[in-house]
């Protein structure tokens, strides 16, 4: 019951963090944008309505001034709040009326305008943000009275209508609660996961310090109990399959982290990409605009020769030269980065499998490349990995999980020895290359690197338990040991290594190929099992 207390309040703990650094975090995004809106409002005020005529007299319009005045008092309020009180629920609480207040104030600036209406369902996508439907509730509040007072007292504000329309205001507001039954229901699956996550991670923590606590005692009880040798060696290892575990998990943690920064990378130039597609989206319906005002039948006749003159006067205005190249461009990279993020995810899907428990026909060259997806981001600052896979290369009777770790330890293993390796300047970069063909009834992979080599004395070690040649704290011995295991002992196979002193190392290992006639007896064999089954069954 104890420890159950604590596993809730390390949970509760670890979720309280997180969800202040999504507060915070959303936060300082609200700040930022709450700057741009306040930028395009002027723009826009300043583009659709600059000034208001009295004859011959002009004086600034109501809309720039509301742009300028009512934006800046709206934007200053919660930017203030966000940089000094982050994470506060009332800096949530003035960021949602405001923002709910922005949107308000661009439909008045826009006359109205059917599409400014959408910066509300906008405004509350980004507000789901903070994963706290509770901000939702002040921003609908917001959004229903601007409809209800200004559609019945000043429709032409909101609808571009001089009719006041009850009836249109509650449709807006309904819809604008259709949208919020939605971004509700998503913060509160996003809490729920959350809190999943936070209490998985206190689980990790209380496993870790239980293991961290067995180490100790056993430890101990090694020293003072000597004459329990036998007891003692059977403990180790377990305590070795326990640490095998655990160096799985370091492993996959740190992946966690290259892959986070492999998937950023691209989705930085994606999001920079849109925001620029945005902007030229907007200046292609501002020369459409202007080309419909042009050929408008009801404005003044004019001579081709002055239309054509007025046509190039647009598009050099717009630079429609430029979007003709660049969009297209943009475009591409936009499609290059998305497919670079699909590969890493199916990358690590397939490295993640957890398998069936028992040998099914794998394709190696497959688990060689989701490998190398998957730890990309711990070899391509030191070293360029070269594959010469064989095309024709047949499936091995393997645990493919088992074999992605085997494969994962010899790529990170060479990529930390080439780290360590000054390499020859001519090429700053190492080369890690992974080959595979079949031999003597055996897939045989080889993984080459150019780093420093294994001296002679190391090498007879490099297999053994807890023996390791890197710094403390940077390997636990365990990979090597690992990999031996599960080549000789799970798949029948060999691994060796052949390292010369200054040139670099190869491991080699082999596995067997499936067996075609005992994979088809077996087949047989299990479809003769299922068939007698179902007979008995029926009777």
């Amino acid at each position: 019951m104890n420890s159950q207390t604590a596993l809730d309040r390390r949970t509760d703990e670890i979720l309280h963090h997180r969800q202040q650094q999504l507060y915070s975090r959303t936060d300082r995004l609200f700040a930022r944008l709450f700057v741009i809106q306040w930028i395009a409002a002027i723009g826009g005020a300043a583009i659709l309505s600059p000034l208001t005529w009295q004859g011959e007299e002009s004086r600034l319009h109501a809309h720039l001034w509301a742009a300028v005045v009512l934006g800046g008092v709206l934007a200053a309020a919660p930017i203030a709040m966000a940089y000094f009180k982050p994470g506060h629920f009332s800096t949530r609480l003035t960021i949602s009326v405001a923002q709910a207040g922005y949107s308000a104030l661009l439909i008045y600036i826009s006359g109205g305008r059917l599409e400014t209406h959408f910066h509300i369902f906008g405004s509350l996508a980004f507000l789901a943000f903070y994963r706290d439907w509770r901000v939702l509730v002040p921003a609908t509040t917001v959004v229903a009275f601007d409809h209800l007072v200004r559609g019945t007292i000043w429709p032409e504000t909101i609808f571009g209508v001089l009719i006041p329309s009850i009836a249109r205001a509650l449709e807006h507001t309904g819809w604008v609660l259709f949208e919020d039954l939605f971004l509700g229901w998503s913060c509160i699956t996003g809490v729920r996961e959350m809190r999943e996550a936070s209490r998985t991670q206190a689980r990790l923590e209380q496993a870790k310090a239980d293991t961290e606590e067995v180490v100790r005692e056993r430890t101990s009880d090694l020293q003072l109990r000597s004459e329990q040798l036998e007891a003692s060696i059977d403990e180790t290892r377990r305590m070795a399959q326990r640490l095998a575990e655990a160096q799985k998990l370091e492993c996959i943690g740190q992946l966690a982290a290259g892959i986070a920064h492999e998937i950023n990378t691209p989705m930085q130039f994606i999001g920079d990409n849109s925001l620029y597609l945005e902007e030229c989206v907007d200046r292609l319906l501002d020369i459409t605009e202007s080309y419909i005002e042009m050929l408008n039948i009801d404005s003044p006749s004019q001579a081709w020769e002055d239309r054509h003159q007025r046509s190039d006067a647009i598009l050099a205005g717009y630079r429609y030269a430029e979007l003709v190249r660049e969009v297209p461009c943009a475009f591409a990279e936009n499609r290059d980065g998305i497919d670079r993020v699909i590969t890493i995810v199916r990358a690590m899907k397939d490295f993640s499998h957890p398998g069936t428990g028992s040998k099914v026909p794998t394709d190696i060259n497959q688990l060689i490349h989701s490998t190398v997806a998957v730890s990309r981001n711990r070899w391509k600052y030191v070293a360029r990995v070269e594959l010469q896979l064989a095309d024709d290369l047949p499936m091995a009777d393997a645990l493919p999980a088992e074999l992605n770790q085997v494969l994962l330890n010899l790529v990170v293993n060479a990529a930390d020895a080439i780290r360590d390796h000054d390499v020859d300047s001519s090429d700053p970069q190492g080369i890690i290359t992974i080959r595979t063909f079949a031999a003597g009834g055996n897939v045989v992979i080889e993984v080459q690197d150019n780093g420093p080599g294994i001296p002679p004395h190391v090498k007879s070690r490099i297999f053994d338990q807890f023996f390791t040649t890197k710094e403390p704290g940077k390997g636990t011995g365990q990979g090597l040991a690992i990999s031996h295991d599960i080549v000789v002992n799970k798949h029948s196979g060999e691994i060796s290594a052949y390292s010369v002193v200054g040139e670099g190392t190869t491991f080699t290992v082999t596995i067997p190929i499936v067996d075609t006639e005992a994979e088809e007896e077996r087949n047989q064999r299990s479809a003769a099992l299922e068939l007698a089954r179902h007979a008995y069954t029926s009777q």
